[in-house]
């Protein structure tokens, strides 16, 4: 979700992605979508009829990789009591989705390699080879240019993985998706606690629009969900007064801040941001119909949509 140009890039990569079936390997920091958009390329390829199956690299002990990814035979290794099909395997005619590559161990890159050339996999302890035919998608949140140039990764699996790679801007970078991503996530996390809540404060919005976010999307999430959280059940509008004691100090610090910047600012800016807040507020508090806070304003409801559409206005959601 977003209108920013650097989003709008990504879509273009993920549907371009989406029509050539090749390797791809997403490049951003943590908590940006990268699942989300491997998701997105899988179900929108001609592969969407097959699995989509994701492997956490940094999650797997090391002395279990082989197992996990090539499967093993029944009897390969005390404990192995069964046969069981790997997750390269289970991903046949479909996307495998590995997440922090950069933790695959060498030997374990070694077969990697050998299952991009051959398009063949053999269980641990078996004497067949299978053949596969699977998409992988990669990542890595550390840069793999990096790792390659310090001989921690081997350069040829590296090129091998590296046929479309597709950069992943975090919040810094699309700072113009916050307001919209903000607002999403407070209609579905309201819906989800049986909440009231439509609209966040104007200065709620702009703390979070300044914030530095390192988690990314998903901070934002959780930062909204806080806030949803603490929100009284019929309350309709998140004001300051909900924020966690523990932010307090940074809202009083950006409020100072806004405070010296509303100094600076000329007569018309400072009327354009307050016409906003009124605004705002008189829809907030009429629900969103406009009859009611034109009337509420004085307004007639064509000077209303005016102003609205004048000032960017729109509910959440829209």
């Amino acid at each position: 979700m977003g209108k920013s140009q650097e989003f709008l890039a990504l879509l273009h990569s993920m549907e371009a992605a989406a029509h050539c079936d090749v390797r791809v390997m997403l490049e951003g920091k943590s908590g940006t979508g990268k699942e989300m958009v491997a998701r997105a390329i899988h179900q929108f390829s001609n592969r969407n009829g097959g699995p989509f199956v994701a492997i956490d690299c940094g999650a797997i002990p090391e002395n279990l990789f082989e197992s996990e990814l090539f499967g093993h035979a029944k009897g390969a290794f005390t404990g192995a009591d069964r046969t069981r099909t790997g997750l390269i395997e289970e991903a046949n005619r479909g996307t495998l989705f590995m997440d922090e590559i950069v933790n695959l161990p060498p030997v374990m890159q070694a077969k990697l390699m050998r299952v991009l050339q051959e398009g063949e996999v053999r269980p641990l302890g078996a004497n067949q080879t299978w053949k596969v035919d699977v998409r992988i998608i990669s990542v890595s949140s550390q840069s793999l240019r990096e790792l390659v140039a310090r001989k921690l990764f081997r350069e040829d699996l590296f090129y091998r993985l590296l046929v479309f790679p597709i950069y992943i801007p975090d919040l810094r970078e699309r700072n113009d998706d916050v307001t919209l991503l903000a607002n999403h996530f407070l209609q579905k996390i309201v819906a989800q606690q049986g909440k009231q809540a439509v609209h966040f404060h104007a200065h709620v919005l702009d703390f979070i629009k300044q914030r530095v976010w390192p988690g990314n999307i998903r901070e934002l999430e959780n930062f909204v969900e806080r806030l949803v959280t603490l929100t009284p059940a019929n309350t309709k509008n998140i004001d300051p007064g909900v924020l966690p004691a523990d932010l307090h100090l940074e809202f009083e610090r950006f409020q100072t801040f806004q405070d010296r910047m509303v100094e600076t600012r000329s007569f018309h800016e400072q009327l354009r941001v307050r016409e906003c807040e009124i605004l705002q507020d008189a829809l907030v508090a009429s629900g969103w119909r406009q009859s009611k806070a034109a009337q509420r304003l004085s307004l007639s409801e064509q000077n209303l949509r005016y102003r609205m559409k004048k000032l960017g206005i729109h509910k959440p959601g829209r």
